[in-house]
């Protein structure tokens, strides 16, 4: 585990996302392109293990306490965050304890067991819960051919999620002041079936993004309320989070509610892929990373990394309406998200020298597909 340098933690706010990442010293570089891959998806997705795994080692938890299925569970993933962050504010009594450095005497000794054994507690619990899940995605799988969990609203990891990005969340560009009530909610047996009719269309139109999304994708959750209509969030990663609104076939686009909730898992889902893949090689230099910007797809000026990743799930966005059955709101769609993607790319491209090569491939591949036009 190279020396116990297992890093997920770092924290910053990128494009309305939640976004809590550094590198691991010693971790080769992701890889992530434009048309999808589950293959080094999956090698991205196994460098994440070793660092959750990491995290939850470097806390006390004996390796055996998890399979390595457990780690993909989006819980885990936040109790590996919770745990780090629990040690840089640990006691130096702790920090002797887990090195193996002769024990504190008294209180101080008997705080830092007790610290040892909830987190092995926390770990045990989430476990529980991740073979739960794991659980509801086979059934899912049964009707889908993809293992993914509709979340149901008892997930506590989703809620904090949640929480969290109600308190991030920007001002509303028309000025509107009203309580955001958005919360987890459960998937109705209706809900279900989109879900299952986009698995379908996804399958038949782009079968290597349905392929990447069951790599990358551990966690369905569905919104109900008002003030988000998606996000993802790092410190759960596996999970995206989808309005309900999103099912529905009143959307302002005149799109089918089964064609707005796959642009939905594309767009999210491609979130996770960037996510996973810098968590190794940074697309940004650290220099430029939180240099602010103009986007398309916010009003306010957002960091070059939030930047960044809307060309990448742009250009995918795009690339699935070229794939979806034709018809006129198909087109408009592609027209709008063609456009924003070439406004995005040539801002980012105006600030090239903040990225690193990987973020250049990436950004040329972006390109290419904007310069294609209309299908």
């Amino acid at each position: 585990m190279n020396g116990g340098r297992a890093v997920l933690v770092g924290p910053a706010c990128r494009s309305g996302r939640i976004m809590q990442i550094d590198h691991w010293d010693g971790l080769s570089g992701g890889c992530v392109r434009i048309e999808p891959d589950a293959g080094s998806a999956r090698s991205d997705e196994d460098r994440l293990d070793e660092l959750v795994a990491g995290c939850l080692t470097a806390a006390g938890c004996a390796a055996g306490t998890w399979t390595p299925t457990d780690l993909r569970y989006p819980g885990l993933h936040a109790t590996a965050h919770r745990t780090q962050r629990a040690r840089r504010t640990a006691t130096p009594a702790v920090e002797r304890s887990r090195t193996g450095a002769p024990h504190a005497a008294g209180a101080e000794d008997r705080a830092v067991r007790g610290a040892l054994e909830q987190t092995e507690e926390q770990v045990r619990a989430m476990v529980l819960r991740a073979r739960r899940s794991q659980a509801r995605a086979r059934s899912v799988e049964r009707r889908t051919g993809w293992a993914v969990d509709l979340a149901p609203s008892g997930e506590d990891h989703l809620a904090q999620s949640v929480r969290r990005a109600l308190r991030q969340a920007p001002a509303p560009a028309d000025g509107f002041r009203g309580e955001r009530t958005a919360e987890v909610t459960d998937w109705s047996a209706e809900q279900r079936e989109v879900f299952e009719e986009g698995c379908r269309i996804l399958q038949a139109a782009w079968p290597q993004m349905l392929a990447e999304l069951r790599v990358t994708l551990r966690q369905v959750t569905l919104l109900g309320g008002w003030g988000i209509d998606g996000f993802t969030d790092f410190t759960v990663h596996g999970a995206v989070f989808v309005n309900s609104r999103r099912l529905g076939d009143q959307g302002t686009e005149g799109l089918a509610g089964r064609f707005r909730l796959v642009e939905a898992l594309v767009h999210e889902g491609t979130h996770n892929r960037c996510d996973a893949a810098a968590a190794s090689a940074a697309f940004l230099r650290t220099s430029g990373a939180q240099e602010l910007a103009s986007t398309p797809l916010r009003a306010d000026p957002r960091p070059l990394a939030g930047l960044f990743q809307q060309v990448a799930v742009l250009a995918r966005s795009v690339l699935l309406y070229r794939r979806l059955p034709d018809g006129p709101a198909v087109r408009d769609r592609h027209a709008v998200l063609l456009e924003q993607g070439g406004r995005g790319a040539a801002t980012l491209r105006g600030r090239a020298g903040a990225l690193t090569d990987a973020g250049r491939e990436l950004l040329d591949q972006a390109e290419a597909v904007f310069a294609t036009g209309a299908p």
